[in-house]
């Protein structure tokens, strides 16, 4: 099973709170690097989709969708280190 499936407490019990860190690192693609709009990433998606620029707009997404797992899970394991 991946680090990404697994719970972060389950996570914990195995690995070091560094690893777990690293397991929830997200890569930017080159799409999202070299992005020619600006903007929040709804604009940016929006302006992608009206230039019928898909390879950019499924980065977008993807990256925008990866970020708020990430926070989430960050927020998760703050909740379980506090306790």
């Amino acid at each position: 099973m991946e680090p990404e499936a697994e719970s972060i407490s389950d996570m914990l019990t195995h690995v070091s709170i560094k690893e777990v860190y690293e397991t929830l690192e997200v890569y930017i693609p080159e799409e999202v690097k070299y992005c020619p709009y600006i903007g929040s990433y709804e604009q940016m998606i929006s302006k992608a989709i009206s230039e019928r620029n898909i390879p950019v707009v499924r980065s977008l997404i993807w990256y925008r969708d990866s970020m708020n797992g990430r926070k989430k899970k960050i927020k998760e394991l703050h909740t379980i280190l506090q306790n």
